[in-house]
C-alpha cells in the first residue's frame, strides 16, 4: 500500500466502518426486523427508515461489506507503493566502510588550468618534442591527458605518438599527480607523466 498518511487513514477508516456494519448485520436475534435497525434504535436513531428495518437490509449490508473489503484490498494491492530508501541516515541500511578506491573516485576530475599551462610553456621549449605517459586503465587520467594533448598541439608543440601507458605498481607507490621531466633515452623529448588523481 502506498506510503501516504492520508491514504492510509482513509483506507483504515473505510475498513473499520465496513467491519462495524458487517458485525451489526450479523449480530442479533434475526427476527422480523433487521439487526441494523435494532442497533440504530440502541444508538438513539429514531425514526428508523423503512428500508433499514427490512430484514433484507442485513443481507445487503453483509454482502456489500464483503464486496467493499475485497475492493479495498484490490485498491491497496494496485496502488504503487513508495519504497523507503535504505540509507545509513534513516537506520535502514548498513554503513559501508569507505574503500580507498571509493575515496579516490570521489575526488574532483583534473582539468588543464592556467598553472599547468604556464608550467608547460616555461619548462618545455618548443624545440623539444613531448611524450605523454598515462596511467593505464584510469579513465580520469586518460581524459586529463587528452586535454593536455590538445593544449600542446594548439600551442605549437610536437606530440610524440603513440602515447605510452604505465601500469599500477604491484609493490611500492604508484606515481600520482602530473610530472614534467626530460626523457632519459632521448634528449630531444620531454615527458609529461600523468599518474593518480591527487586532487583534494
Amino acid at each position: 500500500m502506498a506510503n501516504f498518511p492520508l491514504w492510509e487513514m482513509l483506507w483504515v477508516l473505510a475498513a473499520i466502518v465496513t467491519g462495524v456494519l458487517m458485525f451489526g448485520a450479523w449480530t442479533g436475534p434475526h427476527r422480523s426486523i433487521s439487526n441494523l435497525s435494532r442497533w440504530a434504535m440502541h444508538l438513539g436513531i429514531r425514526p428508523v427508515p423503512a428500508w433499514l428495518s427490512a430484514r433484507a437490509a442485513d443481507r445487503w449490508a453483509f454482502r456489500g461489506g464483503i464486496a467493499t473489503l475485497v475492493l479495498l484490498l484490490a485498491v491497496a494491492w494496485l496502488v504503487p507503493s513508495q519504497p523507503v530508501l535504505e540509507t545509513p541516515e534513516n537506520g535502514r541500511g548498513p554503513v559501508a566502510p569507505t574503500a580507498p578506491e571509493a575515496a579516490a573516485s570521489a575526488r574532483p576530475d583534473r582539468h588543464l588550468d592556467a598553472e599547468l599551462q604556464n608550467a608547460i610553456l616555461v619548462h618545455i621549449p618548443k624545440t623539444k618534442r613531448v611524450r605523454i605517459v598515462v596511467l593505464r586503465d584510469d579513465a580520469e587520467a586518460d581524459q586529463f591527458s587528452w586535454e593536455i594533448d590538445a593544449f600542446l598541439r594548439i600551442s605549437g608543440y610536437t606530440v610524440v605518438s603513440p602515447r605510452l601507458m604505465f601500469a599500477m605498481a604491484a609493490s611500492g607507490k604508484t606515481p600520482s599527480g602530473t610530472a614534467i621531466y626530460p626523457d632519459e633515452k632521448d634528449p630531444n623529448v620531454v615527458v609529461i607523466r600523468i599518474g593518480l588523481n591527487d586532487r583534494k
